[in-house]
């Protein structure tokens, strides 16, 4: 079957006739609309694949956030409760324990390793508080205050080491503070080292009762000399950037009969965290 067209022009001259043949017309368009649906089908059928995909990846990942939450609820239970028998012994209502606000939980096994450290913790704050319920004046042992003014830009637990790009665990907090910002100490006691420590720079450490240390380390300098006993909120040293460190920051920590403590379990003032 033949398709005849004819081509008159205005002046009537050059009449052009041309023939077309509808099968060749048709194998033509086949050719050119096969190969762009087929291409369109493909296309289809591999969003279809990854939607399929992302939906099964995204099912698979709800139990996991569901347990988080349920960790992070737990965690969030204890430090109330923890909070509750600390004003209920002390009095002390009027304070609010900056404890697990910006923890980052950024996995379900990061989320478990926090359970274990909480529980463990949670011991060792259950016989702290025995020893306050039999004498009150152990308060003033207790690290309950900032060790200086600043904004906390590492926590305690697993965090990226800057330097090696490994991850470790910190065993205090890194305040950042301006150089020459005045550190204190968090509770009386009497210091039992004050000087140069290779990484951690002019460090004091204070010895208090119960069995807890504190430790101020990259200090620009001392305020104290070993023996010497210290009240709380007596200046013991100044901010700087001493021993390995990115700048001028507070590195603390607090010890409980040789075990390293989340500093943020005794302070009962609000801390600014980054």
């Amino acid at each position: 079957m033949n398709i005849h067209i004819t081509i008159v022009p205005h002046n009537l001259s050059n009449i052009r006739h041309i023939r077309l043949n509808l099968i060749i017309i048709l194998i033509i368009v086949l050719l050119v609309l096969v190969p762009v649906f087929l291409c369109q089908r493909g296309i289809l059928h591999t969003s279809v694949d990854e939607v399929l995909t992302l939906r099964k990846e995204v099912d698979s990942l709800i139990p996991m956030y569901e347990r988080i939450e349920q960790n992070y609820n737990y965690v969030k239970m204890m430090m109330e409760e923890n909070e509750r028998k600390v004003n209920t012994i002390l009095d002390i209502s009027n304070y609010k324990a900056q404890i697990v606000h910006n923890i980052p939980i950024l996995s379900c096994q990061k989320s478990e390793e926090l359970l274990k450290e909480i529980n463990r913790q949670q011991i060792l704050y259950d016989k702290i508080l025995q020893e306050l319920e039999h004498d009150e004046s152990a308060l003033l042992y207790i690290p309950s205050i900032a060790p200086t003014h600043g904004r906390v830009m590492r926590q305690f637990g697993y965090v990226m080491d800057p330097f090696t790009g490994e991850r470790r665990f910190c065993q205090g907090l890194d305040i950042l503070a301006e150089a020459g910002e005045k550190v204190y100490a968090t509770a009386n006691g009497v210091v039992k080292f004050a000087g140069w420590k290779r990484h951690k720079g002019y460090t004091v450490e204070i010895t208090h009762k119960n069995g807890i240390i504190t430790i101020y380390s990259h200090l620009s300098h001392v305020n104290t000399n070993r023996g010497r006993r210290v009240k709380r909120r007596d200046v013991i040293g100044y901010v700087g950037k001493t021993g390995k460190t990115e700048g001028p920051r507070l590195h603390y920590e607090v010890w409980k009969n040789g075990k390293a403590i989340d500093p943020l379990i005794f302070i009962l003032e609000r801390i600014e965290t980054i």
